[in-house]
């Protein structure tokens, strides 16, 4: 009993060593982390370039890529994380869908452009996607 008990308490003192402290940019917490700013924006545009090669380029229209762009920069100017270069892409797909990876990286496809009113409910979805990254939502799945 004592020697599980003595396991346990290592384990947890291991645990609790684990990452570095950060504070949450959102809440203003401090939590641990197992990967800085910069390893999430190395590790974010990892998966970017793997996100281009498995759903294909992104979608080929200047304009429209510009029009979420622009809204997506702005948003990003007043994120909890303005700091990061934030980029943000129209995917040439069908599916309805919108997706953010770390370090700043939101994407879109026409499929959901093609269903979104205004520029109002795609700054909603946009906004939401930022949500992920500035709350580190990412950095957190990678944690557990």
């Amino acid at each position: 009993m004592k020697r599980q008990t003595l396991i346990l308490l290592a384990a947890a003192l291991l645990c609790a060593a684990c990452g570095t402290k950060v504070v949450n940019p959102v809440s203003g917490e401090t939590e641990r982390s197992v990967m800085d700013e910069k390893s999430e924006v190395a590790e974010g545009k990892k998966a970017h370039e793997e996100v281009m090669k498995e759903c294909g380029s992104a979608l080929a229209n200047p304009k429209l890529q510009a029009y979420v762009n622009d809204i997506g920069q702005r948003l990003a100017k007043q994120s909890h994380r303005a700091n990061l270069t934030w980029t943000f892409t129209v995917l040439d797909s069908p599916d309805v869908n919108a997706f953010a990876l770390p370090g700043g990286y939101v994407y879109v496809t026409r499929g959901l452009l093609a269903l979104a009113n205004d520029s109002a409910e795609l700054s909603a979805v946009i906004a939401h996607e930022m949500a992920h990254v500035t709350t580190k939502h990412g950095v957190a799945r990678q944690k557990r």
